[in-house]
């Protein structure tokens, strides 16, 4: 191989491993622009931190909490934990959300729960009241994850109501966003 070939193999090599290099760090400074525009787009209010503001019927502990409850054979995080009192069946807790004048109302509010697959057989009904109007329901069973997605833009008072059977269930609480109109 003659002097003039091998260099413009090592040229040819070198244009090579500088475009993947430029190629990689170019992926990468636009993943981290997108994970820090996503950062900045979290603008949202969890229930739980509101919960001073809220009233309640009936005796049941909703804690801020971490951890994890186990939904078909898999982890899912929780973010609080409602425990309900053998004395009731029935337990409300209700909230001021967009009281009047609100310079920037929540328009939506999703709310995830569940209960862990390894729970006793319980079955919790959850309904939610929008300016004390039923709006929207699920009962869920130990096992089971369901998520409530409502338009809360026009209305000023919400009420999430628990009905369950059983003595002192947990209720996990996977997410309770109230996100302002945009």
């Amino acid at each position: 191989m003659d002097k003039k070939h091998l260099r413009g193999s090592m040229k040819f090599s070198r244009l090579i491993s500088i475009g993947f290099l430029s190629l990689i760090l170019t992926a990468f400074g636009i993943e981290t622009t997108q994970a820090q525009r996503s950062k900045g787009a979290t603008n949202f209010v969890s229930l739980t931190s509101k919960l001073r503001e809220c009233n309640r019927n009936g005796y049941f502990y909703w804690k801020s909490r971490n951890g994890n409850i186990s939904i078909g054979k898999q982890l899912e995080p929780y973010i609080a934990r409602v425990n309900f009192d053998s004395e009731n069946t029935i337990y409300t807790l209700v909230c001021k959300i967009n009281p009047k004048g609100t310079t920037q109302p929540f328009g939506t509010f999703r709310f995830t729960f569940g209960v862990d697959e390894f729970a006793s057989n319980v079955q919790i009904e959850v309904k939610v009241y929008l300016d004390g109007k039923i709006t929207a329901g699920h009962t869920v069973n130990r096992g089971e994850i369901k998520t409530l997605l409502l338009d809360v833009a026009n209305s000023e008072d919400m009420a999430i109501e628990f009905q369950t059977t059983n003595d002192g269930p947990y209720l996990y609480i996977l997410d309770d966003n109230l996100v302002p109109l945009e």
